[in-house]
């Protein structure tokens, strides 16, 4: 039976029709009893039992973005009344995510109690001074999947509250159960339309519309939206409800998130706060600095290798077998060896110069061995241990060593004892060969004679070439010999 004003649905006073719908029609009435406006939403039907559980389930829902429900008639749903407006778009994307949040939390309150909206669109979403109300909760669930004459009807008819179609998820559309994240899809939905103004999904025909919502992606919103808001956007808007945000909650956060600007790479305005930054600054490089310091002191030096030769001095040859030998310093910036021009004497070379001095009173020098702070050398001459600055003096005798096999040098002054007792190797475990000559290693190319023979070279020629490694603890050497010989 159709109502006009002066009307009477029980306690209700009909005042004023709103509109209508799909389900029925929507008055504006009084509550005698309470004496305050609420909305009536008749129905063309007879609700069910079921319907009526549900509603009931509705009505103690109770949260500021949700209108509530206040009693449940024969054909009719009373309401609270609210003075606002339906949700438009475009908005601005402030307002836009403030009313987000409301949605959401609006829906996140009746998902938590096991109530899904399943007609969530902006004809539903009242704007009010008081901010978002979110109308007909759980009043849209479908028990047999979705006939034509229902989608026509959503497409076609003009001034409809109820605009299924446009707004259905996929599982909806295939008779599938709705659930919370059907209400998500349906957000994107409306989400979508609040920054474009325009539908996600639209057709020229019922068909066109649902092939759209099952098989093609919206387009995108970066052009009015961050690309963070555009990102949730998608995802709210994916088919598999599986990839969807799954509870209005983690999409809220997330929209919050996305939502937020980016702090600028500026620098930073306030005096106080550049020197508190500045001092905090350098108190981070002196502590990486004495942090470094502290490993450096406490790994052991790099090794490093170093391969040079060294000619014998003019006129003079190497003595490298018994009553000669080699050392290198300490500090690995000399080498000392024994050499005879005639009368073995100790000649010392710097690896930074290109010609060897000998030293002076030590003629008949044989087996040098350096001081640990390579300032000196000791070598046995004679019968005696002596010693001998590198840097000039007069050699000075230490003991007695009849038996000579070499010698190292301490902290303390140097000493000789015979071999059994103290006596060290030196270095160079000294081969047993004869003196070389003075001429460096080198090939000698024959010559032809006047019987057409070729010339003979000479028989020996000879060179030093020493490899050396050190550490931050030793000073090892290597010495080998070069010998090469030529035949005609």
């Amino acid at each position: 039976m159709p109502l006009t004003a002066g009307d009477r649905l029980g306690p209700y006073e009909i005042l004023a029709r709103l509109g209508a719908g799909g389900m029925g029609e929507v008055w504006k009435a009084r509550d005698t009893r309470l004496d305050r406006e609420v909305a009536i939403k008749t129905s063309a039907e007879q609700f069910t039992d079921r319907f009526d559980r549900e509603a009931r389930a509705v009505a103690a829902l109770n949260h500021p973005h949700i209108c509530h429900l206040h009693d449940v008639g024969p054909n009719y749903l009373v309401m609270e009344y609210i003075e606002g407006r339906p949700l438009e778009g475009p908005l601005p994307l402030p307002k836009t995510l403030d009313y987000a949040a409301q949605i959401l939390d609006a829906l996140d309150a009746a998902h938590s109690k096991g109530i899904t909206h399943r007609d969530l669109k902006p004809a539903n979403i009242l704007v009010s001074k008081q901010g978002i109300k979110l109308l007909d909760f759980g009043l849209a669930k479908r028990s047999t999947p979705l006939q034509d004459t229902d989608v026509t009807q959503a497409l076609t008819e003009h001034g409809q509250i109820v605009g299924t179609l446009n707004y259905i998820s996929p599982e909806q559309l295939q008779a599938k159960e709705a659930d919370a994240r059907s209400d998500i899809f349906s957000f994107g939905l409306v989400l979508y339309e609040m920054l474009t103004g325009r539908r996600a999904f639209e057709g020229q025909s019922a068909a066109s519309v649902i092939a759209a919502i099952l098989e093609r992606e919206p387009p995108s919103v970066a052009e009015v939206a961050p690309p963070a808001i555009d990102r949730v956007l998608r995802r709210c808007l994916a088919k598999d409800p599986d990839q969807r945000w799954q509870s209005a909650r983690d999409l809220r956060a997330a929209l919050e998130l996305a939502g937020q600007p980016q702090a600028p790479a500026a620098a930073v305005r306030s005096p106080h706060l550049r020197r508190v930054l500045a001092l905090a600054l350098a108190f981070a490089l002196a502590s990486a600095a004495a942090l470094w310091l502290l490993l450096l002191r406490q790994q052991p030096a790099e090794e490093r290798m170093m391969q040079f030769q060294i000619e014998p001095p003019p006129g003079a040859a190497f003595i490298l077998g018994l009553g000669g030998g080699s050392a290198i310093s300490p500090d690995g910036s000399a080498i000392a060896f024994v050499a005879s021009a005639g009368i073995p004497k100790l000649w010392i070379r710097h690896l930074d110069s290109l010609t060897a001095r000998d030293l002076s009173g030590t003629e008949g020098a044989r087996y040098p061995f350096w001081s640990p702070d390579s300032r000196s050398l000791g070598f046995f001459a004679n019968g005696k241990l002596k010693r001998v600055d590198i840097s000039g003096g007069s050699v000075v005798t230490l003991a007695d060593a009849s038996v000579t096999r070499g010698g190292t040098g301490t902290k303390r002054e140097p000493s000789s004892s015979p071999p059994r007792s103290s006596a060290r190797s030196c270095a160079f475990p000294p081969p047993v060969a004869p003196p070389f000559p003075s001429h460096p290693l080198s090939r000698h190319v024959p010559t032809p004679t006047a019987d057409g023979r070729n010339s003979s070279p000479p028989a020996v020629s000879s060179s030093i070439s020493l490899r050396a490694m050190r550490s931050n603890r030793a000073f090892t050497s290597a010495l080998w010999i070069g010998r090469t010989s030529a035949r005609g």
